[in-house]
């Protein structure tokens, strides 16, 4: 499951970068993140690199044991309070 998504990224990608205008985009915002412009194949080798213990440790990083801000839209009625929400983003540590 986790190569159909990278084959989705990668073809998102390229198709993303159709026009010059993509292009200069994309180059700013690397040049702001990396430093420098990253090719292609590298790039895509950093996604095929993820695999599923990756996704484990950086949701265990980014999203367990972190406060958390919720924001909805429209009727809101049967959205569950915050604390629901809270009590599924931490983990138990003995």
């Amino acid at each position: 499951m986790l190569f159909v998504h990278a084959i989705r990224l990668k073809s998102s990608i390229q198709l993303h970068l159709d026009g010059s205008t993509a292009v200069v985009e994309d180059i700013g915002r690397q040049q702001l993140i990396y430093g420098r412009r990253i090719p292609i194949p590298e790039l895509f080798a950093r996604i095929d690199a993820v695999d599923p213990s990756t996704i484990r440790r950086v949701a265990n990083r980014f999203i367990f044991d972190q406060d958390i801000a919720i924001a909805a839209m429209g009727p809101i009625k049967s959205l569950p309070d915050y604390n629901w929400f809270r009590r599924r983003t931490y983990m138990l540590r003995y």
